[in-house]
């Protein structure tokens, strides 16, 4: 079915489905999935947010499953109102037309920029806490899923966008360090994650309260992984001084629930090496989005995430090889 005709089957669902003809539909951002979204006004001034989500691109059960147990924990996301799974049909609740990605960009708002990243850590706390809960429902982030996202690394960043041959990629030996990061995840120990815990799937309320949405991703993994999503977001910079400042709050706030028993120095550890799986597999998905689905606006966030791999791959000797395949891959 062609875009138009899906739209258009889109907007009468809504319309019966919200009972209401006179509806505003406006199309917002679509993320980096093959998802769309739009926001609805409807006759009572009541706003929703309508999920075009095609049943054979997008895991939709797990969405639902994710939201009830999201709802159970008490933790404010987005809730499903109605839907129509055999068409990828959904309307979600609003969270709110601001992310906390937009209020980084917002100079004039910096100044409670502290207490909403406490007020994220504090979520992301209550979500590992609660979570334990419903770990049984959750699939693993096994070593086997850890590393086929690495591998995205090389065939889509390093083959199709650097036009690198295998034979060029042999000599660094990144396999090695693929491997010593995945098993570094795989000690830590294991929580509820939400997978995607950043600035752009953060939302926040005309009251500063804040949401959480896109958790349909969700997997049992690795304590550090939402953490090092946040705080060296792939999308937003922070200082290196608000990074450790918040890092040492999260492992005070974790070892005061009881969750977490190890020092803080093997903590910030977990925590570096946990960023540079997770910035392979960004670089991955951006060229991949550029090359396979024709989205190459997120190429613009690679020099970022690079330049966290950089940082980090030279504080550890395990990772040297890592460290010079991007020293040499990378404009001096």
């Amino acid at each position: 079915m062609n875009p138009e005709k899906r739209y258009q089957l889109l907007e009468r669902w809504a319309i019966e489905t919200l009972d209401s003809s006179h509806i505003e539909i406006y199309p917002i951002n679509s993320d980096a999935s093959f998802r769309n979204y739009f926001r609805v006004n409807d006759h009572s001034g009541a706003t929703y947010i309508i999920m075009d989500s095609p049943p054979e691109k997008e895991d939709n059960l797990q969405f639902i499953l994710i939201s009830e147990i999201l709802k159970k924990m008490k933790i404010t996301s987005t809730k499903v109102y109605a839907k129509d799974l055999s068409k990828g049909f959904f309307i979600l609740s609003d969270l709110g037309p601001s992310t906390l990605f937009d209020h980084n960009l917002d100079t004039s708002k910096r100044k409670n920029r502290e207490e909403l990243y406490i007020q994220a850590i504090n979520i992301l706390v209550l979500i590992q806490k609660n979570g334990n809960a419903f770990l049984d429902q959750l699939p693993l982030y096994d070593l086997e899923l850890l590393e086929k996202e690495m591998n995205l690394f090389l065939d889509w960043y390093c083959i199709k966008e650097l036009r690198m041959s295998t034979a060029q990629l042999n000599k660094f030996n990144l396999e090695e360090c693929f491997k010593h990061l995945s098993e570094s995840a795989i000690k830590q120990k294991q929580v509820f994650v939400h997978r995607d815990y950043h600035s752009r799937n953060i939302m926040i309320s005309n009251q500063d309260e804040l949401g959480i949405i896109d958790f349909q991703d969700a997997v049992l993994g690795p304590i550090t992984y939402d953490l090092v999503s946040l705080l060296r977001d792939c999308y937003i910079e922070l200082s290196e001084k608000e990074i450790r400042h918040w890092l040492e709050l999260a492992y005070q706030r974790l070892t005061n629930e009881n969750t977490l028993d190890i020092s803080y120095e093997e903590f910030e550890t977990d925590f570096d090496l946990m960023g540079c799986q997770r910035h392979l597999k960004a670089i991955g998905i951006f060229s991949r989005l550029k090359h396979r689905d024709g989205k190459p606006n997120y190429m613009q966030d690679v020099p970022r995430t690079l330049d966290y791999l950089k940082k980090i791959s030279k504080k550890y000797d395990v990772l040297e090889p890592l460290n010079d395949f991007i020293n040499s891959s990378q404009p001096q």
